[in-house]
């Protein structure tokens, strides 16, 4: 807005909270005869809680995104929040700020998902088709139409807690920050050939948006060169951005008017569903309760959205019923706020409800058509900037430091590299895995979190850990229990079975015999790849030399490291040789059944031959008691 006259207005903006009577409020033009018209950039927020899982049933083009819950098929779909965040939006000059992984989780919902059964399942098998395909394809369809030739910008992936990645300095923190600065470059290339437009990045959004030294430098970490920032933790704190560092470390801060972002965070969408949500809530299983569900937690929208899992999960019809319409009252009392503001950017709150997009929608309509509004967008905010400093970390409001991810629930985080660095040891092409559970591990990260309890985040970041773990132990030798052998050469099948859905290689097999005097291994390691979903049989050549029994230990190893994987499987061998003794009652049968061959064989001639002959000599005796035995 104008920043002239901004102190003889501000106790207008201190006085004029939602709920707070406007009565009385100077108009915009009394200050002026059309020469007070304000500029300012109108954030247009597009976020909300995470929900892709690091899992998807199948590969390639084929693979289908797991999904924890349902949710965000009640949000794309007619009546939403999301659709009517988007809805307020299309046409007005805003400037959109946009989560890209929630952008990437739409586009995998219209290619068909998956949601799980429930919320400890690790397996993608344990899923069931989602019901948000076409809400999600409705639904980016109305986002591209919006944002097209528009002021659009992508937060980091997955809009991350800045301020708990500032607050909780370690190896593990800087090992996520890392992660989530690697997903940018690919996330904007995604997002910008999702929409058809381009977009730019650069712009954090710290909680609350207050900042302090550490935050600043993680924000520089990300690559961040405007922070929207509420006033705490600035100096100058006033209507001017301010540039805090030098060079090309300086980030500058766009204050906003907190007045505005908290009347609009308190108006809140209708419950048009309250029956059907307390019927499903009622008849969920304990997997997809109120507790362990985020769908289910306070401090979200008020838009009706599936919670739980599954079919239960599916948006309810009675939400396209009618959008959510502010009355007069709230839309004339948001209008006198957004006359009154004096900074150079406003912010509504992240989880901005359709209600509120749509009252904040007619306010800036009101602004534009008398003429006392005129938005710009984020980089044309930032003219004009004072150099300031930031605050020192002990100086963040402790309400909102009770609130941040603890440094337990960042470990967790971290940890999951670790079970991914030994997955990836195996796969084939582990490119595909390893964006997916970096995405989940951002994810885990994200500022939504914070609205709901820590559970929620935990039970969510531990989707991943499980994962990975099932991952690794989907892959192992297929147990044996005794194998019988002869003396001499040999061959004993080993199977590793591949749970995964991808091929694997990068292992080797070795085995050991516990008696090689008795059971030698003639080849002790092997190669072992499998195609995805496939068991793999290996070979193995011994020599038994001695009857009795032997134990075979069989061991996977990683090619890499040379590092075991999973647990050795041991069995039992027995060795049965053949005696001398029986060979020779053998050979002597055989010899036996030739010779009666042969004896038969010689008298089948002889009396074929008589029967061609009748009249030759007959040199066969005669029995003196037949006729032809006469004289």
């Amino acid at each position: 807005m104008a920043r002239n006259g901004a102190a003889a207005r501000a106790w207008v903006v201190s006085a004029m909270v939602l709920g707070a009577s406007t009565a009385g409020v100077p108009a915009h033009a009394a200050d002026g005869d059309g020469a007070d018209t304000g500029h300012a950039a109108v954030v247009w927020p597009v976020t909300a809680t995470p929900h892709m899982t690091a899992a998807a049933l199948g590969s390639g083009d084929d693979a289908r995104a797991v999904f924890d819950s349902d949710e965000l098929a009640g949000l794309f779909a007619d009546g939403g929040r999301l659709r009517e965040v988007v809805d307020a939006g299309k046409g007005r000059a805003v400037s959109w700020v946009l989560d890209p992984d929630l952008v990437l989780a739409a586009q995998a919902m219209a290619r068909g998902y998956r949601v799980a059964d429930s919320a400890d399942s690790t397996n993608p098998q344990d899923s069931t088709q989602g019901t948000g395909q076409s809400a999600a394809r409705a639904w980016l369809a109305d986002l591209k139409g919006a944002v097209r030739g528009r002021d659009v910008w992508l937060l980091p992936y997955a809009d991350p807690d800045i301020a708990s990645l500032a607050h909780h300095p370690s190896g593990d923190t800087d090992d996520l920050t890392e992660v989530v600065a690697n997903l940018a470059d690919d996330a904007k290339k995604n997002v910008d050939s999702i929409l058809g437009t381009g977009t730019r990045t650069g712009l954090g959004w710290p909680a609350d948006g207050a900042l302090d030294t550490r935050i600043t430098g993680v924000a520089g970490t990300l690559g961040l060169t405007w922070m929207l920032a509420s006033g705490q933790g600035i100096d100058p704190a006033g209507a001017d951005p301010v540039t805090l560092g030098d060079g090309d470390d300086a980030i500058t801060a766009l204050p906003y008017d907190t007045d505005v972002t908290t009347a609009l965070g308190r108006i809140k969408d209708e419950d048009k569903d309250a029956g059907a949500s307390a019927s499903a809530s009622q008849g969920a299983s304990p997997s997809t309760s109120p507790s362990t569900s985020p769908s289910a937690s306070p401090g979200k929208s008020g838009s009706p959205s599936p919670s739980g899992t599954g079919a239960t999960a599916s948006p309810s019809p009675s939400a396209s019923e009618k959008p959510d319409t502010p009355d007069p009252d709230t839309v004339d009392r948001i209008t006198k706020l957004l006359k009154a503001n004096t900074r150079p950017v406003v912010v509504p709150p992240r989880d901005l409800s359709g209600t509120a997009a749509n009252a904040l929608a007619a306010a800036i309509d009101s602004g534009t058509d008398d003429g006392w509004l005129e938005p710009e967008g984020i980089r044309t905010a930032d003219n004009d900037p004072v150099t300031g400093a930031a605050g020192a970390s002990s100086a963040y409001p402790s309400r909102l430091r009770a609130s941040e991810l603890t440094s337990n629930q960042l470990a967790a985080a971290a940890g999951d590299l670790d079970g991914l660095a030994t997955l990836s040891k195996v796969l084939a092409d582990p490119k595909v895995t390893t964006a997916s559970v970096h995405a989940a591990m951002a994810r885990a990260l994200s500022t939504a979190w914070r609205g709901l309890d820590a559970a929620d985040q935990e039970t969510f970041q531990q989707r991943t850990s499980a994962f990975l773990s099932t991952s690794v132990e989907s892959l192992r030798m297929v147990p044996k229990s005794t194998v019988t052998v002869t003396s001499g050469d040999a061959t004993i099948p080993v199977t590793v079975d591949n749970g995964l859905q991808q091929p694997v290689a990068g292992l080797e097999l070795r085995v050991t015999s516990s008696d090689s005097e008795r059971l030698r291994i003639n080849d002790g390691t092997l190669a072992v790849e499998a195609a995805g979903s496939a068991s793999h049989t290996n070979q193995l050549s011994v020599t038994a030399r001695a009857n009795g029994k032997a134990q075979l230990t069989a061991q996977l190893y990683t090619t890499s490291d040379g590092k075991p994987w999973g647990d050795p499987m041991t069995f039992e061998v027995d060795v049965a040789s053949v005696s001398s003794g029986a060979i020779a009652v053998v050979a002597v049968g055989v010899v036996l059944i030739v010779l009666a061959a042969a004896v038969r064989m010689r008298n089948v001639r002889r009396r074929r031959a008589r029967e061609e002959s009748p009249d030759a000599p007959d040199d066969t005796p005669h029995s003196p008691h037949t006729p032809d035995g006469q004289d």
